[in-house]
């Protein structure tokens, strides 16, 4: 049954087979099979759960780890095919598509931020529970829509052995304002049909398009020519005894008519051909088939009109073909030609590609990338004549086939963002979002239930968004359209600083028994400068807390000192001395372990007070930790209605090594091989609002005028895993890269260069 390509029977006899078989390897195996069986016919879920059974049996299993991370990849589990292909990569590290699959999460995070100039929506007219795809015009006339179905149909009942879903068959709807309508049948009366005109235009309901065109057999994958009179088909219907696969029709179309079907004659019987494409002056017809001479799997040939029959067929060749399969062409009024294929490079499934010629005669090929193209099978993309909309189809909403409208736009710039609570990661309802443009447009928002808000952006202009909620310190972000030449959703996650509680600043260093402030702490808090500048309306005390080391009264004095040179920097960097107070509070107030403190340190319980008698009973190597964790420089609200009295300084500090908060790092300089998580790659002329989740993020640049962002250095693959795995549970998609020398390299070169 697998082998004469009967999918849907085999996966029956597979099930019996798993159920019956003792033996965890042979069980795998068949597991296995059985996830080709419903991968083949794009049942992509339950493909998942037999490659996970597969795994079960046997967990170094390669294929079928690397078979479910694009099977979770074309159902958008993003985070779980990450994981297959990293767990591939680690069981093959040596295979060249280790690499190409971890390129492809790559690829769709910068292409879905980076989108295309077309909008997409579901056609859901047309659509039904069955698959429905290859949609097209009626050549020149687009209120006129063709496309295949396999739902079912009125006397229509057989069932395809490969799929096992009715046979497909082509239907057609009408755009108009004309509404048929049936009386009901009465006794001794026959039923009568009227048609009526309404004030408003709409789509018919989707109706077969009669025996003369679909037959007992599958039927599909139309096109017209630009005149609308001939159409061209693929069909499995039987010719003869020896004919085998699908071939091509052609029927010409008059007054609503259709005429005599005949079979185009383009290859030997023994052949398929099938996914017809006419050009706009009906010489030549664009096909796919897999017959010998091609570059692998399904190509696309083309064949000259000949008098009453074709020439020979012609491979495209290079580039347009591969050793992938090569689907759907379509070849537009313009000369340019789209097809669908599953080759390297793109988003997962099926993608569609254009073909547009050179000067020289050579085809350039180029991904047609989102949101055309998504992870799931998207293909039988067809434009309306000298327009640039049209219809394609793509499984990407719950695996099934559906049609899509596109409609190319203007470039576009969207600001998606949430507001969430900083320290609980709780999402902020109706929090305030001022956007400030550098044309002086102000827009205002307010988050959803969710935190959720989102703004339209103009090119060439550099935003601020200022965000405010009581209770809460403001937060700002700085997005920028300057220069950038795609379209683009800017997205971001802002958290906000409850002013309840006093908030630590990182990297604040002495020197032992010192108060003055070292240069690194000079850094650290050029961020709270912009904090204050971003809050011009609070008052905050400076609090410097000690370890026990020492007497209380020596502490009291130190901490003192250290929270006044805090202050005098503040001062001296344009903060108005009135807003201000130094407080030390010496041991006095051990710090309370953080829920984030007893998941970094084992050791420490939640809730836990870090007092001299608690940390006594500790180890050496934990009470440093411990005392580590008590001197801190803390900052708390006091007052959040300050007026500037008349002693006002302004044009605060700033430092280009600081954003907020956080401290920016040279990545190139770190030494020798190491792990690092990457949390985003952004322009060179944008500031990322998501570096201010962090408190040290390393930057280097890459191409096309982008710097890579990442977080943490660590010296194995597994203790970088473990940071980006809790980095993703916050919303930031992070995933650990090796490096070395200035360079990322691959985990088996990292491993290499360890050994």
């Amino acid at each position: 049954m697998l082998e004469s390509g009967r999918y849907f029977h085999a996966q029956n006899m597979y099930e019996k087979a798993y159920k019956k078989e003792k033996d965890r390897d042979r069980k795998a195996e068949i597991a296995f099979k059985n996830a080709n069986c419903f991968d083949e016919i794009n049942q992509l879920k339950k493909a998942a759960s037999w490659y996970r059974k597969a795994i079960m049996n046997r967990d170094t299993f390669v294929d079928a780890v690397k078979n479910l991370g694009y099977a979770e990849l074309k159902n958008y589990r993003l985070e779980e095919a990450e994981e297959n292909f990293w767990e591939y990569i680690d069981l093959k590290p040596e295979v060249e598509e280790s690499d190409d699959a971890a390129k492809i999460l790559k690829r769709i995070s910068y292409w879905e931020e980076f989108p295309g100039r077309y909008k997409v929506e579901i056609l859901k007219e047309f659509n039904s529970l069955a698959s429905d795809f290859a949609p097209i015009y009626m050549g020149q006339d687009t209120n006129v829509i063709f496309f295949t179905s396999n739902r079912k149909l009125k006397d229509k009942i057989k069932k395809d052995g490969v799929t096992g879903e009715y046979y497909s068959n082509i239907l057609e709807s009408h755009y108009s304002n004309e509404v048929v309508r049936k009386s009901r049948k009465k006794k001794g009366r026959k039923a009568k049909t009227r048609k009526f005109l309404t004030d408003t235009y709409q789509w018919s309901k989707p109706l077969g398009i009669g025996d003369t065109i679909n037959s007992e057999w599958n039927e599909g994958a139309a096109c017209f020519t630009s005149e609308g009179d001939i159409f061209y088909f693929t069909s499995s219907q039987k010719v003869n005894k020896n004919n085998q696969g699908t071939k091509i029709f052609a029927v010409q179309r008059q007054n609503g008519e259709w005429g005599r079907v005949a079979l185009q004659e383009l290859v030997p019987d023994s052949l398929s051909v099938g996914h017809p494409s006419i050009s706009a002056d009906g010489s030549i017809l664009y096909f796919v088939s897999d017959m010998p001479g091609g570059y692998g799997g399904n190509d696309i040939w083309m064949s000259k009109k000949s008098g009453s029959g074709w020439t020979e067929p012609q491979n495209l060749g290079k580039p347009i073909n591969s050793e992938k399969d090569e689907l759907f062409p379509h070849i537009r009024d313009n000369g340019n030609l789209y097809f669908a294929s599953d080759r390297d490079g793109g988003m997962g499934g099926l993608d569609i590609y254009m073909a547009k010629r050179k000067e020289s005669g050579m085809w350039e090929v180029d991904n047609m990338r989102y949101p055309i193209n998504s992870t799931a099978d998207d293909f039988a993309i067809h434009f309306q004549p000298n327009n640039e909309k049209g219809m394609f189809s793509s499984s990407r909403k719950k695996g099934n086939d559906d049609l899509y409208r596109f409609d190319y736009v203007p470039l576009q710039f969207t600001f998606l963002g949430q507001v969430v609570d900083s320290e609980s990661k709780e999402p902020i309802k109706r929090a305030g979002i001022n956007l400030v443009s550098t044309d002086g447009e102000q827009l205002d928002a307010k988050t959803d239930d969710q935190g959720n808000f989102h703004f339209k952006l103009k090119p060439d202009l550099e935003y601020i968004a200022m965000v405010s909620k009581d209770g809460y310190l403001n937060g700002k972000e700085q997005i920028s359209t300057i220069g950038i030449q795609v379209s683009r959703n800017f997205k971001s996650m802002i958290g906000l600083k409850p002013i309840e509680k006093p908030i630590e600043l990182p990297n604040i260093f002495y020197d032992f028994g010192k108060w003055s402030l070292r240069e690194e702490s000079k850094e650290a808090l050029n961020g709270l400068v912009e904090t204050l500048n971003d809050n011009p309306k609070i008052t905050i005390e400076l609090g410097s807390h000690t370890d026990f080391v020492g007497s209380e009264s020596t502490n009291k004095g130190l901490s003192q000192k250290r929270a006044q040179s805090v202050v005098d920097y503040l001062i001296e960097n344009g903060i108005y001395w009135d807003r201000l107070v130094a407080h030390g509070y010496g041991e006095s107030q051990p710090r309370v372990v953080s829920k984030e403190i007893s998941e970094e340190y084992d050791f420490l319980a939640e809730e836990t007070v870090l007092s001299e008698k608690n940390i006594w009973q500790l180890t050496s190597k934990q009470k440093e930790i411990a005392n580590q964790l008590n001197r801190r420089t803390e900052f708390k609200v006091l007052s959040t209605d300050y007026v500037p009295g008349p002693n006002s300084k302004v044009k605060p500090g700033s430092s280009p090594n600081q954003l907020g908060n956080t401290l920016i790092k040279d990545l190139n300089k770190v030494q020798g091989v190491f792990y690092t998580v990457q949390i985003g790659a952004f322009s060179e002329r944008t500031v990322p609002g998501v570096i201010q989740n962090f408190k040290v993020v390393f930057k280097a640049p890459l191409n096309q005028g982008l710097l890579r962002y990442t977080t943490g250095i660590y010296d194995s693959y597994e203790e970088a895993k473990i940071e980006s795995q809790k980095i993703n549970k916050k919303g930031i998609k992070a995933f650990v890269i090796a490096y070395y020398k200035g360079k990322k390299i691959t985990f088996a070169e990292a491993k290499k260069l360890k050994e």
